[in-house]
């Protein structure tokens, strides 16, 4: 009997996610985490989403001071703010996925208030790293049609 090791697929990954080159792999994106990102990354979340800076900054969390303050003294995202960054963009990668890519249809769900969220539209869920979870856990409800 011989001893193979696990080689995954390489089944190539596509969303916002892979284009950002954010590792979905946790001992990966725990070492993107401690790099941190460069000023301009939101800029390039927004770029590659195709959604409003808005809607961006909102579900990622981060006040327009801190981001206005961040681009000036070009200053990387870390620590927590790293974490909420990161976090932001899998919500957004994932409400992208359920609306097949369509960046229109992803807003405005974002954008609308959820029951399942105590009325709270997802984006304004979103604000914090246990709000993110609660949307991503809804996001993949939805995808598997369980009843909320």
């Amino acid at each position: 009997m011989s001893i193979r090791s696990f080689k995954p697929s390489g089944k190539a990954r596509d969303g916002l996610m892979a284009t950002l080159s954010l590792s979905s792999d946790p001992i990966s994106a725990s070492m993107q985490l401690e790099e941190g990102f460069d000023a301009s990354f939101l800029d390039k979340i927004v770029q590659n989403s195709k959604l409003a800076q808005a809607t961006v900054v909102k579900v990622v969390g981060i006040d327009r001071a801190t981001l206005s303050r961040h681009k000036k003294s070009h200053s990387k995202w870390q620590g927590a703010t790293a974490t909420k960054v990161y976090n932001g963009a899998r919500v957004l990668d994932a409400a992208l996925d359920l609306f097949n890519q369509d960046p229109q249809k992803a807003e405005q769900w974002l954008n609308t208030p959820a029951i399942a969220l105590g009325n709270v539209s997802p984006s304004d869920y979103a604000k914090n790293p246990l709000g993110q979870e609660a949307v991503l856990d809804l996001i993949g409800r939805i995808k598997h049609g369980v009843m909320s």
